[in-house]
């Protein structure tokens, strides 16, 4: 479903992200575990086209996401919720999912579907 390949990617002039590479399977669920600046968000950030791969390969059920902005990359099915905050803070984990649960190209989400 998801590859990423070889991403690079920069804060300015600053070479934050050498190197990444993964593989998600449909229905794995992956962590990444590193320390405080490790990458660990900027790798997210990247797969989501809040910063472009330079150089660098991702891919998503095949088709390259690598340079896409971040609605179009959601309406793929690929979500982020940031770090430290939720979208709704007050609600748990699967009622921010059920939230934002909508119809798109690729059909409803479901937690079926996310998890599947």
């Amino acid at each position: 479903m998801l590859h990423v390949a070889d991403i690079h990617a920069y804060y300015g002039q600053s070479h934050v992200l050498q190197g990444v590479s993964l593989d998600v399977g449909k229905g794995e669920v992956v962590s990444l575990l590193g320390r405080n600046g490790s990458g660990k968000t900027t790798t997210l950030l990247t797969i989501m086209g809040y910063l472009s791969p330079a150089p660098g390969s991702i891919t998503y059920d095949g088709v390259e996401i690598g340079g896409l902005p971040p609605y179009r990359i959601s309406r793929m099915g690929l979500g982020f919720v940031p770090q430290e905050r939720g979208i709704f803070p007050s609600l748990t984990v699967l009622e921010n999912l059920t939230v934002a649960a909508r119809r798109g190209q690729r059909g409803e989400w479901t937690l079926e579907r996310v998890l599947g």
